[in-house]
């Protein structure tokens, strides 16, 4: 069995209309470090609709407005990322994981750039991949004990989140008592 790891990490505003998350920005980083991870900024966020605490804590880590990418270019974008993963381990890939931080909100912002929950299945499948579980690392963290990884200097850059759930995984998996290894093999 292959198990390929991805973390997500993903900003977005909630306060744009009712029951609706205006995505910012998306990161998946995979838990191979030699790989590269996808880091994409929406062009179409509602900018106008922006909170005090996201300008000051996500805005100012956001690259210039040309480097930014329309909501269905980050969807092409990650689709192709995904494809780079088929076939390159040493055995097909038979699971794939993508834990967060807490992350309900940030699977739903993924799930979103597909159209949902089945349009992203479809996308891991279009990608030679099967469909991926979600995973949190906050659970994990309670499984394995306290941690002493301190956040990003940079928090709310959710590129530099999602390396750093990377990071609190690999710490909180050697902490793991041999009797709670089953969460994560």
């Amino acid at each position: 069995m292959t198990k390929l790891r991805f973390f997500l990490d993903s900003e977005f505003n909630e306060h744009v209309q009712p029951f609706t998350l205006d995505p910012i920005s998306i990161a998946l980083v995979p838990e191979d470090c030699t790989r590269p991870g996808y880091y994409g900024v929406s062009a179409e966020f509602n900018t106008a609709a922006i909170t005090p605490w996201l300008n000051e804590n996500v805005v100012r880590h956001l690259p210039p407005a040309e480097q930014r990418r329309s909501n269905a270019e980050i969807r092409s974008d990650i689709a192709a990322y995904l494809k780079t993963f088929a076939g390159t381990a040493a055995a097909p890939v038979t699971t794939v994981e993508i834990w967060a931080y807490n992350g309900g909100t940030d699977q739903v912002v993924l799930a979103n750039f597909f159209g949902g929950l089945m349009g992203l299945r479809d996308a891991f499948k279009d990608a030679g991949l099967p469909a991926p579980h979600f995973r949190d690392v906050k659970e994990l963290s309670r499984a394995a004990g306290p941690y002493h990884l301190p956040l990003p200097e940079n928090a709310h850059d959710c590129h530099a989140d999602a390396i750093w759930a990377r990071n609190l995984f690999t710490e909180l998996k050697a902490k793991l008592p041999a009797e709670r290894r089953f969460l994560i093999d």
